[in-house]
Order: structure tokens, then sequence, then C-alpha cells
């Protein structure tokens, strides 16, 4: 039987979730259930997690596939995944959240007659500290059901930033996203920024349907949200993860038709991304702000000398290093105190 949906799970250190996490994916219906490429992707995990996950192999042979790998980091678990999927489809799930199981039939049985590169979804957020559900309402302006081009939608519009082809949100055409491999960056955090870029870039079209599919789970202590664990390895990671991005854009930016939608919003989103983590790096403390910012400003002038300062970037490059930073976080906490009063005005 021809597999349909290839969902690709990294596991690592998640032996109390991963048991969820699986469980949800076995629908009742058998022939949708056959439908399914469940692959697992052990990343070298040092706990039992791929044990567990094991259970469900021996349990649903020829739908559940438990593949062992040297660790590579989420990224290099989603290259994997990505490559050995089957199913004409492929979805990303974290091995610490789970999808909710009527939501996924009602996916399974859609993608039966689907054939557009992308479907985008619903999720929620789930907070495990207050044990609260959240809507993440990204796609309010999308018309359920109605086939998109690409080229012609207005990326620029939606007023969701970056994040329309999200990973919690998003099902791609599993041939389009192999062709272009490897997609992730690999021992990082924040790999899944790729997706902000590559799909639009790639893709032809698109639907959106509102199955609630996806439940992202956030409070798990060193998860890569923790603002603790951010705080650590961000300024790196994210500047690995951009030179990643942007080294893909280099290689097949001619694939995207010039002069249309997707043209315009890869252009913006590749100079927004680069004067972007300018910004970023600038939040850190004096001492760690500063070489990773002569770091970054010197990757971008020689590799990217087509980036269009903005600026921010213009005052990096001027002024001494002490004076811009002080000008930056003085004009930061102005526009936070604007929005403040913002806020307060409309309530």
């Amino acid at each position: 039987m021809n597999k349909l949906l290839s969902i690709v799970i990294p596991v690592y250190k998640v032996e109390k979730y991963i048991d969820k996490c699986i469980s949800s994916l076995i629908v009742p219906d058998e022939k949708l259930l056959q439908l399914l490429d469940i692959v697992v992707i052990n990343d070298g995990t040092p706990d039992n997690s791929a044990v567990l996950a094991k259970v469900y192999e021996m349990k649903y042979p020829g739908i559940v596939r438990v593949i062992d790998q040297e660790n590579r980091g989420h990224g290099g678990a989603w290259n994997h995944g990505t490559k050995l999927a089957v199913g004409k489809y492929l979805f990303y799930l974290d091995s610490d959240d789970w999808f909710e199981t009527d939501e996924l039939t009602k996916l399974i049985d859609f993608l039966r007659t689907c054939d557009t590169d992308m479907v985008m979804l619903d999720s929620q957020k789930y907070y495990a500290e207050t044990d609260r559900y959240e809507d993440t309402n990204r796609h309010v302006e999308l018309t359920p059901g109605k086939i998109y081009d690409a080229d012609q939608f207005d990326w620029l519009a939606t007023g969701h930033g970056y994040n329309m082809t999200y990973a919690h949100d998003t099902v791609y055409r599993t041939s389009m996203m192999q062709q272009y491999l490897p997609l992730y960056c690999e021992h990082v955090m924040y790999d899944d920024v790729a997706l902000q870029a590559i799909p639009i870039a790639i893709a032809k079209d698109f639907v959106y349907m509102p199955f609630n599919v996806y439940r992202y789970y956030i409070g798990r202590p060193g998860q890569s949200f923790d603002p603790k664990v951010r705080a650590v390895r961000a300024a790196d990671d994210v500047t690995k993860v951009l030179s990643c991005l942007f080294e893909w854009l280099r290689q097949y930016r001619h694939v995207v038709p010039k002069g249309g939608m997707r043209d315009a919003y890869t252009e913006e989103n590749y100079q927004s991304l680069a004067t972007w983590h300018y910004q970023e790096l600038s939040l850190f403390p004096s001492s760690i702000a500063q070489p990773r910012l002569l770091a970054w400003d010197t990757f971008i002038r020689t590799n990217y000398p087509d980036i269009v300062p903005d600026k921010i970037v213009k005052l990096y490059r001027t002024l001494p290093f002490a004076l811009y930073l002080s000008i930056f976080r003085t004009r930061r906490l102005a526009q936070r105190a604007v929005r403040f009063v913002k806020r307060k005005m409309k309530k």
C-alpha cells in the first residue's frame, strides 16, 4: 500500500513524553492507519526513549519505523527523516509534543484527495505550568478549502511575520522537500528557522484546512523555548542557522520565479533576517554582543554584500561600539514605552 503521510519524530531524552507522542498517532480507523509512515529518528538518545519507541515498531510493523543514528541534533534528525520519508506528504512532530488524534484522522482523510504542495493547518500551544491551551490563530485570513497560487498570494501582507509555513501548522509534499536536502542546520537550536523561507521558495500552491492537529508543549525543562537555555546558546546557534539558510538561498534562489509574490517575500526575508540578527545580538551583554556582532558583520560584508543595511546596521558600522549600544538600547526602551502606552490607551 502506498503511504500517504510520513510523520518524522526526532527522539532525544524524552522518555517521559514519547509514549504520549506516538500513541496520539494511532488513529482508530485501520485503513487510515495503514496510510501512515511514522519515522522515529533515534538521535543517539542515552535514555530509554528509543526502547519505548521500538515497542510501537513491534506492535505496528509497516507503520512505525525506528531509525538509529549518531547524534546530529534536531536538524540532523529532520534531515535524515525527510530523506527516508515515503509518504506523499510530510509532517514534523517533536517527541515531547503530540497530535489530537481525531483531528489527525480528518487530516489523513482529506489528504487522500489533496494534491497541493502544502497544506496549512491550525494548532494549539499547551502551557504546562498553567495547564492551559491557546490557539495559534495563524491562518485566520485564509479561506478553508481554497487552493492558493503561491506566486499570487501576498505573503508579506499576512500580518504573521515569517511564520506562515511553521512546522507545527504545515504539511509539505515530501518529494518537494527531498529535492532540496539538506534543509536544516545540524547540532544547533532554532534549526526550524529554515521553514520561514524554504517552503515558500519552492512550493507552487497550498490550501488551508481548519484541522487543529498539533499540540505544542511549552514548559519542559531544557526545552529550547526555555529562556535559560536560550540565553546560553542563542547567539551562536542563530548565527549558524542563518548562515546555513543564506547558503541554501544562494544555491537555490534561482528556483523562485522572478517578479512574483514568492520572489518579493524571499528577498524581504533574506534582507530582514540578516539585519534582524544585528538587533538580536545587540540585546546581549556588551562582552557577548561585541565579538559576535563583529563576526556577524564580517560574515555579511564578506559573503553577502548585496544585503542592504538598515538604520541599526548603519549605526553599528558608523559609531564607536559603546555609543552604538547605548543608542540602540535607549531606542529599544523608547519603543517598548510607546507600545505600552498604546496598549493602555486601547483599554
